[in-house]
């Protein structure tokens, strides 16, 4: 059977609600520097302890990268082990459908879940089930 359209993930199927859109409250530039990788919206960062860079959050990392903190809003290209500006919702009120959610495929049971649910609920970041 041909293939009748093929859709990114975009913005939409992740921030349901933000407060303030219109000017970036919630929103963020970081550094994220991790393996060459393209990141897309919906992508759950966690921040590296030493030198607050931002990778994906992967839930055997060691290094702080663990905890959920950003989520990226913005299709992009890592080179590896380069500095790279990513656009990221990082701070609430905002209310984001977990199923739009990109996680690394450690978070592979619930309670895992919840924790990276519970990281993003404490930054004002609301996770309700998709619609």
């Amino acid at each position: 059977m041909p293939v009748i359209a093929t859709n990114n993930l975009t913005i939409s199927n992740v921030v349901k609600q933000e407060l303030w859109p219109e000017t970036g409250y919630t929103r963020a530039v970081v550094v994220m520097n991790d393996s060459a990788q393209t990141v897309v919206p919906g992508t759950v960062l966690g921040k590296v302890t030493s030198g607050g860079k931002y990778k994906k959050a992967v839930e055997t990392a060691t290094d702080g990268s663990k905890v959920a903190d950003a989520i990226v809003i913005e299709e992009k290209a890592i080179p590896g082990s380069t500095d790279t500006k990513v656009l990221v919702l990082l701070r609430g009120p905002a209310i984001v459908g977990i199923g739009g959610l990109v996680l690394d495929s450690t978070y592979d049971n619930d309670t895992k879940k919840n924790a990276v649910y519970a990281s993003l609920e404490a930054k004002g970041i609301s996770c309700i089930p998709s619609v």
